[in-house]
């Protein structure tokens, strides 16, 4: 006869395991499920502490698969009416950031960071230095997302100084990366590149940070137009076998067959746009299948814009107006040089409109 467990028991075990999640100790994480899924199993019901147990299986899911299921989507909606009779404000909080990390995740970015503002009115209640860093660290992410660069790199900055104290190494490189992303983005390459070496001389122990860091040492490149240099960046990054077999190794076999269309090296770029293919389908990935789209258009079917502007509206529906900026320069760029210039300017006008949208639409306008 099994003895019945107290709940407390069981909540510790769920806490440790959850420490291991933000930590990315996915062995130990997988070990701490087993015991803590045990210990539920056998302990006296308790409504409170299952939604804890649900709520973080719920975020072990995304760790190992960097999405949710549509099984785990329907157990995790089954939390959200205890909280309406609840006090407990750490629930509130966990229930509210997991929600908004699965909408990041699955690409709907107001969404996320909807939820991410309500957890933020509840990180008082959060006693744990590593949560804290980890909401910010997402509220990084989230924001850069969304073109809200100061946001951005604010949030990733007061992430990176808690990592570096608790020496979570590759958290903090993380941090680096939007940190480095942003500047990209707003054209400041050299500090970009900077802020990226430093990170690359940390992450020579950390496979996958490391090729996390070369791949976005790639996409500077790619916007200083270097395409030589973006081809190195990408490769070394998909030399690495971590990265190549996860969903960010999908998005950079489309950044280098991107790049060897531009470079004209066609057959050997169709071959990585197949194998990008793939992963963009399995994930489901909707900036890359629109990325995709349009390179298409552009380099195989040589200037089909009808394809090119199906990968623009698919952005428009999701509000990715960077990519729209990026995708319609690349677009204009092609046809200027086809000497086909009113279609240049054409695309260089929608490039024009998503920059302005980028930089002056709040998150919560539609």
């Amino acid at each position: 006869m099994s003895t019945v467990v107290p709940a407390e028991k069981a909540g510790a075990k769920i806490v440790e395991w959850y420490s291991c999640i933000i930590a990315r100790s996915i062995d130990q994480a997988i070990l701490l499920k087993e015991q803590a899924s045990a210990l539920v199993k056998n302990m006296k019901p308790n409504d409170k502490i299952l939604a804890y147990y649900s709520l973080v299986e719920f975020r072990h899911e995304m760790l190992l698969r960097q999405n949710a299921g549509m099984e785990e989507e329907e157990r995790f909606a089954k939390i959200e009416p205890i909280l309406e009779n609840t006090v407990d404000h750490l629930l509130k909080y966990l229930y509210y950031f997991i929600s908004g990390q699965n909408e990041y995740i699955n690409e709907r970015y107001k969404s996320a960071i909807k939820l991410f503002r309500k957890a933020e009115r509840l990180l008082e209640y959060v006693d744990d230095d590593a949560e804290e860093a980890e909401f910010y660290y997402y509220a990084g992410w989230v924001y850069y997302r969304l073109n809200q660069y100061p946001f951005a790199t604010s949030y990733a900055e007061q992430a990176k100084t808690i990592f570096d104290r608790l020496g979570y190494v590759e958290k903090a490189i993380s941090c680096q990366i939007i940190i480095a992303a942003t500047n990209s983005e707003v054209r400041k390459y050299k500090k970009a590149d900077e802020i990226l070496k430093e990170a690359l001389q940390q992450a020579e122990m950390y496979p996958e940070s490391k090729a996390v860091v070369l791949r976005t040492l790639g996409l500077n490149a790619v916007r200083k137009r270097e395409w030589e240099e973006a081809e190195h960046y990408f490769r070394s990054a998909l030399a690495i076998k971590e990265h190549r077999q996860s969903p960010i190794g999908m998005k950079s076999q489309y950044n280098l067959a991107n790049i060897l269309f531009r470079l004209q090296r066609d057959l050997e770029a169709r071959e990585f746009l197949k194998k990008a293919e793939v992963g963009i389908n399995y994930y489901k990935n909707t900036e890359y299948s629109a990325r995709s789209l349009a390179t298409k258009g552009l380099y195989i079917e040589k200037g089909n814009l009808a394809l090119v502007n199906k990968g623009i509206d698919l952005l428009r529906e999701h509000s990715l107006d960077f990519e729209i900026a990026e995708v319609a320069e690349e677009a204009s760029a092609y046809l200027e040089k086809a000497g086909k210039s009113q279609e240049a300017l054409k695309y260089m006008k929608v490039a024009y409109e998503a920059r302005l949208d980028q930089n002056s639409m709040g998150v919560d306008q539609g």
